[in-house]
């Protein structure tokens, strides 16, 4: 039995309205009523110091790249982001044959917390952890450029996860 046309456009309706996927940075799960975020300077609590500025103005960066929430003023945001820098560590984690430090990992670690200012309460908390690894060379400026550029990318990468943890729910 050969199925009619109007068998075809109601299965492709039913299909469309009833699938819960969308294309990446096109949809969002968050509620009607949560389109603007505020997000202030990061809380530091961690062991370095000043790195926190530099993370939060990635995160802000992120969203502006996806775009789907709007950054905007305190007193105009249906959402706050507030978090806390509370780790940092650099770890040596290979050894040339001369016994200097070949590769090393930087880890920071976040609180986040993201309050719906229009219903009055929390939207969402959550804790986690990123790390990025780089080379150390023997000139120390190098090393040090090489551990800001892994920072940086540790940044991103941060801020990429938080607007998929804020609008996508994973």
């Amino acid at each position: 039995m050969k199925p009619t046309p109007l068998k075809l456009w109601v299965l492709l309706a039913l299909l469309i309205s009833g699938c819960g996927y969308h294309l990446v940075g096109t949809g969002t799960s968050l509620p009607d009523h949560l389109r603007t975020l505020y997000i202030p300077i990061f809380k530091n609590t961690s062991s370095q110091p000043d790195i926190h500025r530099d993370l939060t103005s990635s995160v802000i960066n992120s969203f502006i790249t996806d775009g789907r929430v709007k950054i905007a003023p305190r007193e105009k945001a249906d959402m706050e982001l507030k978090a806390e820098l509370f780790f940092y560590e650099l770890r040596a984690v290979s050894f040339s044959s001369n016994d200097f430090v070949s590769d090393y990992i930087v880890e920071l670690g976040v609180n986040l917390k993201v309050i719906d200012n229009v219903k009055g309460k929390t939207y969402m908390e959550d804790k986690f952890n990123t790390q990025w690894d780089y080379k150390a060379s023997s000139d120390i400026v190098d090393t040090e450029s090489a551990r800001l550029a892994a920072l940086e990318l540790a940044y991103k990468e941060l801020g990429n996860r938080l607007v998929g943890l804020v609008i996508d729910q994973f």
